[in-house]
């Protein structure tokens, strides 16, 4: 008889585990996105200055308190070559930083995001000039490619 006490026991100690209301899955405040707005034209011509530019928001509330905002610039089909361009806060949760395009292609924009413990990567494409349709490769990195060169910019 007492083996199948000892036997039981466990099964007891764990149905007792899972009766707090506190340990169940959704308890707790939800935390609300932080949205990423892009404020960059998708065209622009080559050579001249292009102002990247983002308005973070979470819920009606401006995000002036972002840990990291940094652009991640790339030709398409070219990801490996991107540039990571640290922004600035402007103001009224608007993030900022200047680039060039040397030549006509289609780039892509990628804000690599960190406000209030979350981190989001929304990407935007930038048609520069008029190029040649057959000249663009097609882009087919993963979104979070990028996230290798984010260590590099840790801190910021």
């Amino acid at each position: 008889m007492k083996k199948f006490v000892w036997l039981g026991l466990p099964f007891l100690m764990l149905a007792a585990c899972g009766t707090g209301e506190a340990d169940s899955p959704g308890a707790g405040e939800q935390v609300e996105e932080v949205m990423v707005a892009f404020n960059t034209e998708t065209q622009a011509d080559p050579v001249e200055e292009v102002v990247l530019s983002v308005t973070l928001t979470q819920g009606d509330e401006t995000v002036e308190d972002a840990d990291e905002v940094v652009y991640e610039v790339w030709e398409s089909g070219d990801r490996g070559n991107s540039e990571m361009i640290p922004a600035e806060h402007i103001e009224d949760g608007v993030y900022e930083a200047e680039t060039s395009f040397e030549q006509e292609g289609l780039y892509y924009m990628q804000a690599h995001t960190t406000a209030r413990s979350l981190h989001v990567m929304p990407k935007q494409e930038i048609t520069v000039g008029t190029p040649d349709p057959d000249s663009i490769v097609p882009d087919d990195s993963d979104d979070s490619q990028g996230m290798d060169k984010m260590e590099d910019h840790s801190g910021h």
